[in-house]
């Protein structure tokens, strides 16, 4: 690819972040508390992003947004922003990026044979996703779950090495489990922009019309007469 100028976005953790990207270069970022969950904070880091490195929005070729599983509100914060660029600049291309690969990024560097990312589904429910390597990049397979706890420890291939935020939620322990270091459980905007070039490369686009969040479940919507749809 050449020096496409691209920006990731995460927002479906605690932490948040945008970064800048000059072709396969890292260029900036900038962390912030997502825990203030608004488009124009988000807009507004973007924005200062952009202006430190002397671009414009319209300058803008691709974005990279992590689509989830994570927070409800932070994830349609991400989405929506992203969105909306890619509606207002044009030929500008977007790719949804889920978070656990996102946070898989964070050990792309650390010896591992397998590994899984753990989030929380609620209810008292996990998801995971499992990875190998290929070519020294991780690779998922479908995430398992929402299920128990138990019933997802029993599910892990051994020997595995686990991280992500759900680590924090559940109790996953037994022979051949090992934790990651809690400094690598959330996802970065860093990994998410990672993740994102892989995809670009790989022609994994989605117009903006189509980019939608991961949600660990089902959304259920109340109707009129007291039905739900799930949707």
């Amino acid at each position: 690819m050449s020096d496409e100028i691209s920006i990731a976005i995460e927002t479906s953790c605690r932490e948040g972040g945008v970064a800048l990207g000059v072709g396969d270069r890292l260029a900036g970022r900038i962390d912030f508390d997502a825990s203030r969950r608004h488009a124009a904070q988000l807009i507004v880091q973007l924005d200062d992003l952009l202006g430190r490195a002397g671009l414009k929005p319209g300058q803008l070729q691709h974005v990279y947004v992590s689509a989830g599983p994570g927070g409800f509100t932070g994830l349609r914060v991400g989405i929506t922003v992203a969105r909306m660029l890619g509606e207002l600049v044009a030929g500008l291309e977007c790719a949804a990026v889920p978070t656990a690969w996102a946070v898989a990024e964070n050990l792309h560097n650390r010896p591992w044979e397998r590994l899984a990312v753990i989030l929380d589904a609620g209810e008292g429910e996990a998801i995971a996703t499992t990875f190998t390597r290929r070519d020294g990049q991780p690779v998922a397979d479908e995430p398992a779950g929402p299920m128990p706890t138990a019933a997802l420890a029993e599910r892990l291939p051994r020997p595995i090495l686990l991280t992500g935020e759900g680590l924090w939620y559940h109790d996953i322990a037994g022979d051949g489990i090992e934790l990651a270091d809690p400094a690598l459980r959330l996802a970065t905007a860093e990994g998410v922009w990672r993740v994102g070039r892989r995809l670009a490369g790989l022609g994994a686009f989605t117009t903006p019309n189509h980019l939608l969040p991961i949600y660990a479940r089902p959304l259920r919507v109340q109707r009129p007469g007291g039905d739900q749809q799930t949707t």
